[in-house]
């Protein structure tokens, strides 16, 4: 009978606790590497994006050669707005985070295009714009996130 270890506390089910590692994790404030805070509580890589999408939307607008206008476009309409929209959702997983920026970049991406093509005035200068816009916006958000926390 001393042999036997004693019974785990029950849960909310009413069945044994079991210690499983946990795919993803939310937190209320989590710590990317490289993500150090610079003045007034906002951090480097908030700051990054939002200028990042001004800086490469208008890079775009005025043109560059091929390869490099595509890769630019890409970063604009897909890449930076989904990072900027998935920092807000503050998911500490890195696949899942990965996979959070290419979805909501393309669904942001699909929302803005359908919604201009609806109302007659689609533009790839337009969609680029209003993708830098929310990056910004988005950017907003998060530092307005950051400095109260």
């Amino acid at each position: 009978m001393d042999d036997v270890p004693a019974p785990l506390p029950p849960t909310r089910a009413g069945t044994a606790h079991v210690n499983r590692p946990t795919r993803w994790r939310l937190h209320s404030n989590p710590r990317v590497p490289g993500d150090a805070m610079s003045g007034g509580g906002v951090s480097r890589l908030t700051v990054a994006l939002g200028l990042a999408a001004v800086a490469l939307s208008l890079v775009t607008l005025v043109g560059l050669p091929t390869p490099l206008q595509a890769v630019a476009a890409t970063a604009v309409l897909v890449l930076l707005p989904g990072q900027a929209l998935a920092r807000l959702t503050q998911v500490s997983d890195l696949a899942l985070g990965a996979l959070l920026v290419l979805a909501l970049g393309l669904a942001a991406l699909t929302a803005v295009s359908t919604a201009m093509f609806y109302l007659a005035v689609w533009s790839w200068q337009g969609c680029v714009v209003t993708m830098a816009v929310i990056t910004v916006l988005a950017c907003t958000a998060r530092a307005r996130q950051e400095a109260t926390s």
